[in-house]
């Protein structure tokens, strides 16, 4: 979960925001983004690419 958040949304490794109060709501929407991908996955019945962020 820590590497997709840092790798796969790539402006949490290079960001410019200081301090936790300004990080978590980014990181909760990146929670959700994710989230809505493997809900959208198995709503369209493709739950073995729920994982993947890559194929949209």
């Amino acid at each position: 979960m820590n590497s997709r958040l840092d790798v796969s949304f790539g402006f949490f490794e290079l960001h410019t925001i200081r301090g936790m109060a300004e990080m978590k709501p980014r990181t909760g929407l990146a929670l959700c983004v994710m989230l809505a991908i493997a809900l959208g996955r198995i709503k369209e019945k493709q739950p073995a690419k729920m994982r993947s962020l890559v194929c949209a």
